[in-house]
């Protein structure tokens, strides 16, 4: 029984060490929301794992577009994050952290016709399903001047190398 429990033991600590993929690519599809308005969303994204426990990740979301009563306002970014994970077999675990830079456009509302850079973070999760690819879920906080884009995923991402 003892030999047993240390073998899951070990298993189990050998399963977290595994490195991220060298080079990996997706797409996502979510909802964001901004003050009390919410919006369908997409993104694209692109990154390597360098180490093992920590990753770079570039990409592009769309947030959508918001139906506020004074206008309309359409929103996106473009990010660049490191990507710390830790793996337990096909399950991995990510933080993301980094910068955006956002645009806003649109007509008559107090968020329109506005860009600059700030801060995005969120979590996630992906799941292996079979050969490189993966299915995941992650929410994501881009902080767009005085105001916060909330975005929640659904991804798909192809793991090569």
């Amino acid at each position: 029984m003892k030999k047993t429990l240390l073998a899951l033991a070990l298993i189990g600590a050998s399963t977290t060490a595994m490195a991220d993929s060298f080079i990996y690519g997706g797409a996502s599809v979510g909802a964001s929301s901004l003050g009390s308005e919410d919006a369908t969303s997409y993104n694209i994204h692109a990154g390597t794992g360098i180490l093992p426990f920590i990753g770079l990740e570039a990409g592009y979301t769309d947030h959508g577009k918001f139906e506020f009563a004074a206008g309309d306002v359409k929103a996106s970014s473009v990010y660049f994050a490191v990507k710390p994970s830790i793996n337990f077999g096909p399950l991995q675990v990510y933080a993301k952290g980094g910068l955006h830079s956002w645009d806003m456009t649109g007509n008559g509302s107090e968020f329109s016709n506005d860009d600059d850079y700030d801060l995005m973070y969120g979590v996630g999760a992906d799941y292996a399903v079979f050969g490189p690819i993966s299915f995941g879920a992650n929410y994501m906080n881009y902080v767009v001047g005085d105001e916060d884009i909330g975005t929640f995923s659904l991804t798909a991402s192809f793991n090569f190398l």
